[in-house]
């Protein structure tokens, strides 16, 4: 039996897949100091529909879902190897660094059980002294007075995943320290710094997952595209 030629998509539906792309498209544009082009609009609104028709006409026709046709196309496409990854490390070597990062821990007073917070910040830098005098160990002191008792290591982190304030102190602070009391907008800190790791290379077995999920994923995205294109000459005129 002869396959019906896909139906082009309406005007109606150009237009109105054109104004839910819009806002995205224009914004791509203006990324790329480019100007907003209505015909272009249209034209990326056309080809998302002939693509989105083309999967839907072929998943009835196998009698499955779009989804499930999409994930046997992409099944379908060729597994990187170990070799794949190692060549694409090579490739971009610059790609795979670890952040600078450091290793803190923290005894923070929240705002909402502070009522007053001058006394706050006193039983903060009172609690330091005794620290750093080795009347209380940090642990104990974590536990009898931070808001957070029990979960007061933060592990490692990077710049950019605490607030500045916090982030700033913990940063400045050289290992094995204990700052003075930092404020945030959470409310009010000692942070003892374990380790500073500078930004470093990545090592091949450190990047591998990361790069074979990303060949991964490009592999399947270009068997979609391949099979999509493969049939936009068997629209109707």
């Amino acid at each position: 039996m002869t396959k019906k030629p896909y139906p082009q998509p309406t005007p109606e539906a150009v237009a109105a897949e054109a104004d839910r792309l819009r806002p995205q498209y224009e914004a791509f544009m203006r990324a790329n100091g480019e100007t907003p082009d209505p015909g272009q609009l249209r034209d990326w609104a056309a080809e998302n529909l002939r693509e989105r028709i083309i999967l839907e006409q072929d998943a009835e026709a196998a009698g499955l879902t779009v989804e499930a046709l999409m994930r046997q196309i992409a099944d379908a496409a060729p597994q990187p190897t170990v070799a794949d990854a190692r060549a694409a490390y090579k490739a971009a070597p610059e790609r795979f660094v670890a952040p600078e990062r450091v290793h803190a821990q923290h005894i923070v007073i929240h705002r909402d059980q502070a009522p007053d917070p001058a006394q706050a910040i006193l039983d903060l830098q009172n609690l330091r002294a005794e620290i750093l005098a080795g009347k209380i160990a940090w642990e104990e002191a974590a536990a009898a007075h931070s808001s957070c008792p029990g979960n007061d290591d933060l592990g490692f982190f990077p710049r950019g995943a605490m607030v500045q304030e916090f982030e700033d102190a913990a940063f400045a602070a050289p290992e094995g320290s204990v700052t003075d009391v930092v404020e945030t907008p959470f409310g009010w800190h000692l942070i003892r710094v374990l380790a500073h790791l500078p930004e470093e290379p990545l090592l091949f077995e450190e990047a591998k997952e990361r790069l074979l999920a990303e060949l991964r994923e490009a592999r399947e995205r270009a068997a979609l595209e391949a099979y999509v294109d493969a049939r936009k000459g068997d629209f109707a005129p």
